[in-house]
């Protein structure tokens, strides 16, 4: 067994830093996003193509999604949005609870359903979108 030298440990160190600072960083613009309570809504995707934009209110509402990959239910409460029924052999998105920021997701794979919330009022200057793929 060899034991670690010194050098080596000194680039674990940076790695770690490095992969802090980045997390940090990431953490810090998504926690001092502002906006007001109401002002958030969620847009939900079956199969690719946009199904429903919702606004997140406080006020309940009840969205029933029915198509050929399944049964889902969403529910709006308490400016936020939630899955709470789904016929999928495994209710993974059951587990992913109530989201209500911006950026947060709740995806059921088998429904091919993805909901996602977020800013409408955020310029896009403020987005830190891709803007490449490899």
């Amino acid at each position: 067994m060899q034991k670690i030298k010194r050098g080596d440990f000194f680039i674990i160190l940076l790695v770690l830093l490095a992969a802090a600072s980045i997390y940090g960083v990431k953490l810090y613009k998504n926690h001092n996003e502002h906006y007001q309570q109401g002002d958030l809504q969620a847009i939900i995707t079956v199969n690719g193509k946009e199904y429903k934009t919702v606004s997140l209110t406080k006020e309940e509402q009840i969205i029933d999604i029915q198509t050929k990959f399944g049964h889902n239910t969403l529910k709006v409460f308490n400016y936020g949005i939630q899955m709470t029924y789904s016929d999928a052999p495994l209710r993974i998105a059951l587990e992913m609870g109530f989201i209500s920021k911006p950026k947060q997701q709740i995806i059921c794979i088998p429904a091919r359903i993805m909901v996602e919330v977020f800013n409408p009022n955020k310029s896009a200057d403020d987005e830190d979108e891709l803007d490449a793929v490899i």
